[in-house]
């Protein structure tokens, strides 16, 4: 003889990752296109004093901002909600991370509009330069670490997800590469790669919160003990 064990349904998941992924997708879709053109001839002050001194510099940028923020939000819920298979956990983290700390040089990049008179003056712009700084050690960080959550996740989830992973690794490696050329290479026209790997991690951010995740494996239902 048997007693019967009941295993209860699985409770629905919360999808607030979702909701966060695509709005920070929006947002980042939002942000790019209120951001001023650059002139990869002007020198590097040049181009920053003209910049932030356009109207759209401020609205883009506090977009920007925003879909970071929601970024790093919707990785840490899936994360903790176990959404996706346990083999991509380390993934996700190090790419938690590495956008909460790009969110801090995305804080400095808004802020950097309180230096305009001082970049076209040639005085000291301690704001504008730490976003450089910061962002040459960070766009590289958080764009590998981008690349490399969204591979791990396409091959885990696979389907469509591996198509959605594509824009996550190329436009992750294009936002990697994008500050460093332009310190190598001041006079190259790179709008194109900033745009891109905006556009790119947006589409990732927006495609990955549709598709949702699948699930890690349930753990098997214990066998029920014999009795008398």
């Amino acid at each position: 003889m048997t007693t019967p064990t009941h295993t209860p349904a699985p409770s629905p998941r919360p999808f607030g990752w979702r909701i966060a992924l695509v709005a920070s997708g929006g947002l980042t879709l939002a942000g790019g296109a209120l951001h001023p053109d650059s002139d990869g001839a002007a020198p590097l002050r040049e181009e920053l004093a003209v910049m932030t001194a356009d109207p759209g510099w401020v609205p883009g940028h506090s977009l920007l901002v925003l879909g970071t923020v929601l970024l790093v939000g919707a990785l840490h819920m899936a994360r903790l909600q176990r959404v996706w298979p346990r083999a991509t956990d380390r993934a996700v983290l190090v790419a938690t991370v590495a956008f909460a700390l790009y969110a801090v040089e995305t804080v400095f990049h808004l802020a950097a509009a309180v230096d305009s008179d001082a970049l076209h003056a040639g005085h000291a712009a301690p704001v504008a330069f730490t976003h450089i700084g910061l962002a040459a050690v960070l766009y590289p960080v958080s764009g590998i670490a981008l690349a490399v959550a969204a591979a791990t996740l396409g091959r885990a989830s696979g389907g469509p997800a591996r198509v959605v992973a594509v824009a996550g690794v190329v436009g992750g490696l294009a936002h990697a590469v994008s500050v460093p050329l332009t310190l190598l290479l001041p006079a190259a026209e790179l709008t194109p790669v900033f745009a891109g790997s905006g556009v790119l991690t947006a589409l990732w951010s927006i495609g990955t919160g549709v598709l949702g995740a699948r699930s890690r494996a349930a753990a098997p239902a214990p066998v029920p003990a014999p009795v008398g």
